[in-house]
């Protein structure tokens, strides 16, 4: 009887529980590897998020340097929907009122227009699109919120802290400026504190932005300007998208993202204002916004 020929020998597959094992293996090395590449994302996310604060912060510093050192307005938009940005009665660093359903100003472009970014109309109204040009450099690559009508992405993340230069509420003059904090409208109003320590911009949570306004409660401070840990508040809330880390811009023009450390700050829910007493990152948050005159 002739030789088999070894090329046309008849070779074996795997077996039914050889391609299980195979299985198996291939998906405990995707669920090791998904972390790893979910957070390596993140912090792409966070690298490009600060990269756009940068422009955007670039921006404020040349709408103030040709405004003789004044800082252009942040509005709020109050309880009802003025024309934040729109006009002369509410001017504003960014026109436009976000919303996160349909049941707030119905009809309102907001959450899709970038005109309301760095549209020209609205120079005239203290917007510094003027200067940032880009509207992308107003959305986080981390926010992935869209807009309920359309379903089209919403095109800003980003607001300002609200002790820098408050504008007009409805017309009438921020009520913070009765208040005994620092409000900054120029460079000179850094008498006692580092432009390094007070930051400008920041993302928003989704849930939170509205206005390009962000609140920035004191009740945690005492008189004498040290922080009482049993009484802080916080209102409008940071957004947390990279690594549990937000991205800020200082008044010094640097950016950087912090990271926060209390779990309580990562669970909570957005309110009108809520009490966070022993939350260390409410309390970082107060103070690198204002402090006591």
């Amino acid at each position: 009887m002739p030789e088999e020929n070894p090329l046309f020998r008849h070779k074996a597959g795997f077996t039914l529980i050889e391609l299980l094992v195979v299985i198996a293996i291939i998906g405990i090395l995707a669920a090791l590897l998904f972390p790893a590449m979910n957070s390596a994302k993140k912090r792409a996310q966070g690298i490009q998020c600060l990269s756009n604060l940068k422009q955007v912060t670039l921006g404020w510093q040349l709408y103030t340097d040709e405004n003789r050192d004044h800082y252009p307005p942040n509005a709020a938009m109050g309880h009802v929907h003025p024309q934040v940005g729109e006009d002369n009665v509410n001017p504003s660093w960014v026109a436009g009122v976000l919303t996160v359903s349909d049941d707030n100003y119905a009809g309102v472009d907001d959450n899709t227009n970038q005109a309301k970014l760095t549209g020209a109309a609205y120079a005239s109204f203290g917007s510094i699109g003027q200067y940032t040009k880009n509207p992308s450099v107003y959305h986080c690559p981390g926010d992935s919120s869209s807009d309920f009508a359309s379903g089209l992405p919403r095109v800003r993340s980003i607001s300002m802290n609200g002790w820098i230069n408050p504008g007009k509420t409805n017309g009438s003059d921020s009520s913070f400026w009765d208040e005994p904090f620092q409000k900054f409208t120029s460079s000179s109003d850094f008498h006692s504190r580092s432009p390094s320590d007070i930051f400008i911009f920041l993302d928003e949570r989704y849930e939170s932005i509205n206005d390009g306004w962000l609140w920035v409660m004191t009740d945690g401070y005492n008189n004498d300007g040290s922080v009482d840990m049993d009484n802080l508040q916080i209102a409008d809330l940071p957004a947390i998208y990279h690594n549990q880390c937000s991205a800020f811009s200082f008044a010094d023009s640097h950016c950087e993202l912090h990271h926060w450390t209390d779990s309580d700050t990562y669970a909570l829910e957005p309110e009108h204002v809520q009490s966070v007493p022993g939350n260390n990152d409410a309390a970082w948050l107060m103070t690198h916004a204002t402090f006591p005159q």
